[in-house]
């Protein structure tokens, strides 16, 4: 008598190829979609990190030259608000001069005619000094 064939074998490969399609369809592919996903949400945003770099380097950059702008600028206006200043200061000091002279020419004529009377004045007070000290010496009046 014969024995009947042996279907085990085919049953464990059946069961392995539904185990492996169940596996496959429902681990492995959605587990590897997943991952895919994942990795091009990595990707768009390792670009768009990259991209922010660049614009963050541009605006760096434009930044930098328009504050160097600014201080060429700032250096050009305080150079023409020194000279500027340096003009009227100069200005000031010439008018103040100019006055100073003025008044210093006023004050030697007030001064020299204040001399000139005192001059005056001295010469009448010394005649009358000397009169006087002529008649005490004489002992009389003179005239």
């Amino acid at each position: 008598m014969l024995a009947p064939p042996n279907f085990s074998l085919l049953l464990v490969m059946a069961c392995f190829w539904l185990v492996f399609l169940l596996v496959s369809t429902q681990f492995v592919r959605p587990l590897g979609a997943l991952l895919d996903q994942r990795d091009r949400r990595d990707r768009e945003a390792r670009e768009g990190l990259e991209a922010a770099h660049r614009t963050l380097d541009e605006a760096v950059a434009r930044c930098e030259r328009e504050l160097a702008q600014a201080a060429a600028e700032a250096q050009r206006e305080r150079a023409g608000l020194r000279a500027a200043g340096e003009a009227a200061r100069r200005a000031r000091l010439e008018a103040a001069r100019s006055q100073a002279q003025e008044r210093l020419a006023v004050l030697d004529e007030e001064l020299r005619g204040a001399v000139a009377q005192a001059q005056g004045g001295l010469r009448a007070h010394t005649a009358e000094l000397a009169s006087d000290l002529a008649s005490r010496l004489v002992g009389r009046t003179l005239r």
